[in-house]
């Protein structure tokens, strides 16, 4: 988490901004209102968010097909380019701590953190 939070400092993001971005990194194509829904913000707050990402130029919006006022998120090449040392950080981060718990404990990790998603 100490990683994260630097990380996060450094790249000159609030901690909601550096939410929404990892969030768009791993699950891209989500509605403004679908990832809204997940992130359990408000919709002004997150509007505001969207907004700063979106002049910063880290985030793209695109027209969904079948309904013109609903945009879908994806990160730009400058939010994939912000976002990707935090993942390689964070990821290595949890590969040396998945190995230092032993396969039983990461698979008692997964399968609790499945059921929590259900």
């Amino acid at each position: 988490m100490r990683a994260a939070e630097s990380a996060r400092k450094k790249a000159g993001l609030s901690k909601s901004e550096m939410q929404i971005l990892m969030a768009i990194r791993y699950r891209p194509g989500l509605t403004v209102s679908q990832l809204r829904g997940q992130l359990g913000m408000t919709v002004p707050t997150f509007a505001r968010i969207i907004g700063q990402l979106d002049t910063r130029g880290l985030i793209e919006r695109a027209r969904e097909g079948s309904d013109g006022r609903r945009r879908k998120l994806t990160l730009s090449e400058a939010g994939t380019t912000l976002t990707t040392p935090m993942t390689i950080e964070l990821r290595e981060r949890l590969r040396v701590a998945f190995r230092a718990c032993g396969p039983e404990a990461v698979a008692g990790a997964r399968f609790l953190l499945e059921a929590l998603v259900k």
